[in-house]
């Protein structure tokens, strides 16, 4: 197959979607279709006309999108990651390659390299290891798959940074999964253990005894950081634990704390379901949201 080596197309055009395509085409080197399922949703006439904006071309279809692309990148969440590669199989052809950046455990991307193989297209794995957003394409990405190197060299000439680390599918997952394990767990902590110090009226105090162990960290800014990244996302970041638990079950070991982080995660995405402006509250602002969380709490809680 003679495909479009200048073609970029991505499955999903969220906030990591959104990003990948404005920054592609400011290189110059690329154009870029996309899709996202959401196009035939109520509010997908404003996704359409932000890609417009861009000047990517909104497609009706995945596979409308993916027509003689080199690279196809699904960028959706975790819980439709294995659905957009089961589709992927069934329109992709032989000389084009998948980039599956979402955070799934390594047998969530191995189930999704099989499924793509089976269109002779090349399924390259990646491992998102910071967050998209300060950085865009430039954001550090671990590669796995037999096809890996090769997907390096065509796209970081264009400003991405990739490095790939095996050529077997799962390796790079695996260093991502863990690390959530603590990045997330973290995260998970800030909330549950500020909370309950904003509670006693003792987080000052908290604050102070955590930058005496480890001087080398502003823990008021810390706090502000690990609150809202999450209240921002919450969802996502419980979706990525239960892959990440199913990770550590996978390795032979109960995934007692890293389960327990999902259940934080999706705990408070449903405080800020029921008080969306937590979501773009500022870090610096973080007493103030656990403030409204804690009063709902006690107008939820009997007499």
């Amino acid at each position: 197959m003679m495909s479009n080596t200048s073609r970029i197309a991505l499955i999903g055009f969220g906030e990591v979607g959104s990003l990948f395509a404005r920054e592609l085409l400011a290189t110059g080197r690329h154009s870029v279709a996309v899709y996202d399922i959401l196009f035939d949703e109520a509010h997908g006439a404003a996704m359409i006309e932000k890609a417009c904006v861009l000047k990517a071309e909104p497609c009706p279809t995945a596979a409308a999108a993916a027509k003689d692309a080199l690279v196809v990148i699904s960028a959706v969440t975790a819980t439709s990651a294995v659905d957009v590669a089961r589709e992927a199989g069934n329109y992709l052809r032989p000389g084009q390659f998948f980039l599956d950046v979402n955070s799934v455990s390594p047998e969530t991307k191995r189930g999704d390299e099989a499924l793509v193989a089976k269109s002779g297209a090349d399924y390259v794995e990646a491992a998102v290891m910071a967050p998209v957003a300060p950085y865009g394409i430039k954001v550090p990405m671990l590669l796995g798959g037999k096809r890996a190197a090769a997907l390096a060299a065509i796209l970081n000439p264009s400003g991405f940074r990739m490095i790939a680390v095996a050529e077997t599918v799962g390796q790079a997952s695996a260093i991502k999964m863990c690390r959530s394990v603590f990045i997330k767990g973290i995260e998970a902590l800030a909330v549950e253990g500020f909370l309950a110090a904003r509670r006693y009226g003792v987080e000052d105090q908290v604050i102070a005894s955590l930058d005496e162990t480890f001087p080398s960290l502003d823990w008021e800014k810390q706090a502000g950081y690990l609150i809202s990244r999450g209240l921002e996302h919450g969802r996502r970041r419980a979706a990525e634990m239960r892959e990440s638990a199913e990770t550590v079950a996978a390795a032979g070991i109960e995934p007692l704390m890293t389960l327990a982080t999902a259940q934080r995660h999706d705990w408070l995405a449903d405080r800020v379901a029921e008080n969306p402006s937590l979501k773009t509250a500022p870090p610096s602002e973080w007493r103030t949201s656990l403030d409204a969380i804690l009063a709902k709490l006690k107008r939820a809680r009997p007499d």
